[in-house]
């Protein structure tokens, strides 16, 4: 491949000054800050939370199921602990040391979610009292790493195409394939940039810098679906590579490698935590087996322009790619409406902008698609050689695209669909309550609708998890001449309580009483106000002298 762009490049200049403008504005579409996949939605302590003595465990709760990779904790003192931790969905348990100090602690996480895309994070609370000063900061930003991520991303995709569409499009119509040489070259472009890949995805998860780290990337990559997909685009690229006697046996060999890289793509990605998860990773399959097909076989036609270049390859492609094209789309098309959250937030994410412009860019594609069917490839057929010049510069400014859409759509791996939900939402306010027998954390998510949700997080002293029978929540606001507004509050599958519609959108003035049902004969009070900062609260106990009194 790389022998014989040069050729095609010098002679383009035009399609090669579009292509470094399609990469720059590619370039500026990602903002300063990457939204990452897992996001965290609360978590207990809350952030910024004081408590009266350390948490043996600490709660970090996110908008869908993550794997732990990494986790610590630093104290007042600046000594670091490396933490286990457990995850149960999207829950992660932290059990943190009884050695604590008192003062400012810092719980620092690492997080892969199930598709294979990893996000960092602090939370900070504090001990007794505040012993240095805490600002929010963005768990991430365009760095080094997250350029030659995208960059070799994109990259291995082209050249796994190049050279696993290449062969089968040779096979099945044909046509003819690379030079061995060529082909030697490309493949081991290809299995170096897949190596790369899975190394950095690996980089990556454990919070690395773009620097040799040994085999530790490898060995924390090796748990993810990335190693999967680069396996499998491994082994498509060992079969074309092979050389095999008998057609029959060279296209099957050449069709068993497209069906491993169509499937390498629904490991990775947003397809394996889309629902229905069925439809997304069938969807993924088939658009990146026609995209494989498509892209492999720009090279072959490009060539038809060539004195020597036989014209039966181009009438097959003609009458063949048509359908598997439409599926390419419809598939592209489905996917889109699976991931996408609502019609709405398509200019505010990420996402969203991304996918405008790889539809403008596919729109720009299917122009050129009908262009060359029906204006170009009759007559390049019938040997006019303006035509067959045209349709190598048509063909060139596919390859131009192609390279643009799987620039465009490599940008996803640092955004995910549903980020804006949960990137726009208001501030969380957490307040903590304590009696003499249990204490809770009430949180307040405040809704873009101007309601809230409620969610109580019940504990002990020791802050282990308590099982109430029931939970009620009343809120009030005095000032206001708002009498109490009972809230039945029901568990939820991780062990809080939650509601939903509280009519709070400025949590001031607002006072909070959570009633806790301990057994027949404890009922707690835990009473404290509303405040966008965490504040002393005061606790009351009501002790039952009977059952049903």
């Amino acid at each position: 491949m790389w022998l014989i762009i040069p050729t095609w490049a010098a002679a383009n200049r035009r399609a090669a000054l579009l292509l470094l403008l399609v990469l720059a504005a590619l370039g500026f579409l990602s903002p300063v800050g990457a939204q990452a996949h897992a996001v965290l939605t609360s978590s207990t302590p809350a952030s910024n939370a004081t408590l009266d003595r350390p948490p043996s465990r600490v709660e970090l709760r996110f908008n869908e199921a993550v794997r732990l990779v990494t986790a610590s904790a630093i104290d007042s003192t600046g000594a670091r602990t490396v933490v286990q931790g457990d995850t149960l969905g999207p829950v992660v348990m932290l059990n943190l040391p009884s050695s604590i100090a008192r003062g400012t602690a810092i719980v620092s996480y690492r997080v892969a979610s199930e598709d294979g895309h990893p996000v960092g994070g602090s939370l900070v609370f504090h001990v007794g009292t505040q012993t240095a000063t805490i600002s929010d900061t963005p768990q991430g930003f365009v760095s080094p790493l997250m350029i030659a991520i995208w960059l070799v991303h994109a990259g291995s995709i082209v050249l796994l195409a190049v050279v696993v569409g290449g062969a089968f499009f040779a096979h099945l119509l044909d046509a003819g394939a690379l030079l061995p040489s060529r082909l030697n070259i490309t493949a081991s472009l290809a299995v170096l940039l897949l190596i790369a890949n899975v190394y950095l995805q690996g980089l990556d998860e454990i919070g690395g810098e773009l620097t040799l780290a040994g085999m530790r990337p490898f060995l924390a990559a090796a748990h993810g679906g990335s190693a999967i997909a680069a396996s499998l685009a491994l082994f498509s690229i060992v079969l074309v590579s092979i050389p095999t006697n008998g057609r029959r046996t060279s296209l099957a060999a050449v069709a068993l490698a497209m069906i491993a890289a169509s499937v390498s793509f629904t490991f990775t990605g947003h397809c394996n935590v889309a629902e229905p998860r069925w439809l997304a990773r069938t969807c993924m399959f088939l658009h990146g087996g026609v995209m494989i097909f498509w892209i492999g076989s720009l090279i072959p036609l490009w060539r038809i322009g060539e004195k020597q270049a036989r014209s039966g390859p181009l009438l097959g492609f003609s009458r063949v790619i048509p359908l598997p094209f439409v599926g390419m789309l419809l598939a592209g098309g489905a996917l889109a409406w699976i991931e996408l959250p609502s019609l709405d937030t398509v200019l505010l994410s990420i996402y969203g902008r991304v996918l405008l412009l790889k539809i403008l860019l596919v729109s720009l594609l299917c122009l050129l698609a009908v262009y060359n069917r029906f204006w170009l490839t009759q007559p390049a057929l019938a040997g006019i050689q303006t035509a067959k010049w045209r349709l190598r510069r048509s063909i060139t400014a596919e390859m131009v695209l192609a390279v643009a859409i799987v620039a465009s759509a490599s940008l996803w791996r640092f955004a995910g669909p549903d980020q804006l939900e949960f990137a726009t939402a208001a501030p969380m306010l957490s307040i903590h309550l304590h009696s003499e027998t249990a204490m809770a954390q009430l949180e307040l998510q405040l809704q873009r609708d101007g309601t809230s949700t409620a969610r109580v997080s019940v504990m002990t002293l020791d802050f282990e998890p308590l099982e109430p029978r029931i939970v009620m929540l009343r809120m009030r606001k005095p000032n206001a001449g708002v009498e109490p507004i009972k809230y039945d509050l029901l568990k939820s599958p991780d062990g809080a309580w939650e509601t939903s519609g509280l009519p709070i959108s400025n949590p001031t003035g607002w006072e909070a009483d959570v009633q806790i049902l301990i057994d027949d004969f404890t009922t707690a009070h835990l009473q404290g106000e509303l405040a966008p900062s965490t504040g002393a609260a005061a606790a009351s106990v009501t002790k039952r002298s009977g059952a049903g009194s």
